[in-house]
C-alpha cells in the first residue's frame, strides 16, 4: 500500500494535450450577438433620453425609454466580445494552418468582436454627447 510520502517530490504534470476548439456554434453566435449589438446601439442614438434627469432619480417621474434599453447594450456588449474571445482563445494553440471550417470560424469571432466594439463606441459617445 503506497504512502503518501512515496509520491514526493512531485512531479511536473504530463505534456498537453491537443487544446479542444470552442464549438461552430459558438463563433455563429458571436457573430450574431455582435450584429444585434451594434444595430442595437445604432437604435440607441435615436431613442429619447431623459427631460427630467432629477425627478427620474428621485422616482417622481418614470424613467426615459433610453434609460430603459440602456442596460441591455451594456451587459449585452461585453458578453458579444466574450464569445468572439473564447472562440478566438481556444484557436490559438491548435497547429498553422488552420483547416478551412477554423478559419471561417476564426472570421466570425473578429466579426462579432469588432461588430460589439464599434458598438460599445458609439454607445459612449452617444452618451458622452448627450450629458
Amino acid at each position: 500500500m503506497p504512502k503518501a510520502a512515496d509520491n514526493l517530490p512531485l512531479r511536473p504534470p504530463d505534456e498537453p494535450r491537443e487544446p479542444t476548439p470552442a464549438p461552430a456554434w459558438l463563433a455563429l453566435i458571436a457573430a450574431w450577438a455582435g450584429l444585434v449589438m451594434f444595430i442595437a446601439s445604432l437604435v440607441f442614438v435615436f431613442l429619447p433620453g431623459t427631460r427630467h434627469p432629477r425627478a427620474e432619480l428621485e422616482h417622481t417621474s418614470p424613467y426615459s425609454i433610453a434609460d430603459r434599453f440602456l442596460p441591455a447594450l451594456m451587459y449585452g456588449t461585453p458578453l458579444a466580445m466574450c464569445l468572439g474571445i473564447i472562440v478566438l482563445w481556444q484557436m490559438r494553440k491548435l497547429p498553422r494552418p488552420l483547416p478551412q471550417p477554423m478559419l471561417m470560424q476564426r472570421i466570425q469571432a473578429w466579426t462579432g468582436v469588432v461588430l460589439a466594439l464599434l458598438g460599445a463606441i458609439i454607445i459612449y459617445i452617444d452618451i458622452g454627447v448627450r450629458r
